[in-house]
């Protein structure tokens, strides 16, 4: 069945079988938490279409993810886009804040780079950070 929560996921469950099927472009990713129906699955997908098993899920759509078995965790990340975008907009020294922002701190209309007109891309920034933000 086709998620209604997003189009590109396909959902199936046969008893205690649970399996996922995330499609983007001509890319898959399989899971399913019995390991002898993702080997069928992914042997019947094979005979049907031409395909390459690129083995577990590290890294993918920016997205790093770490898996440990031992405690039964899963991870994902932003860690390296975000990292790219510090040093793209060349932000690598910057140094967090909390939000809100404090009320008494007073902005200034051209106080620094970030004003478009000196050269930074600021529309730029906002939409990497938004795709992070939404991609998540």
């Amino acid at each position: 069945m086709k998620s209604e929560a997003d189009l590109s996921v396909y959902v199936a469950q046969v008893g205690y079988v649970k399996f996922f099927i995330v499609v983007y472009g001509d890319d898959l990713i399989l899971v399913c938490n019995d390991q002898n129906k993702l080997l069928q699955i992914k042997e019947e997908l094979s005979q049907k279409f031409e395909m390459k098993d690129l083995r577990e899920l590290h890294f993918f759509l920016w997205m790093e993810v770490e898996r440990n078995r031992d405690e039964r965790l899963f991870r994902i990340n932003q860690i390296k886009y975000l990292k790219k975008i510090l040093k793209r907009f060349g932000m690598e020294e910057c140094k967090p804040i909390g939000v809100p922002l404090d009320p008494k701190v007073k902005l200034q209309k051209n106080a620094n780079r970030n004003d478009e007109s000196k050269g930074f891309p600021y529309q730029q920034a906002v939409r990497s950070l938004m795709y992070a933000m939404l991609c998540t």
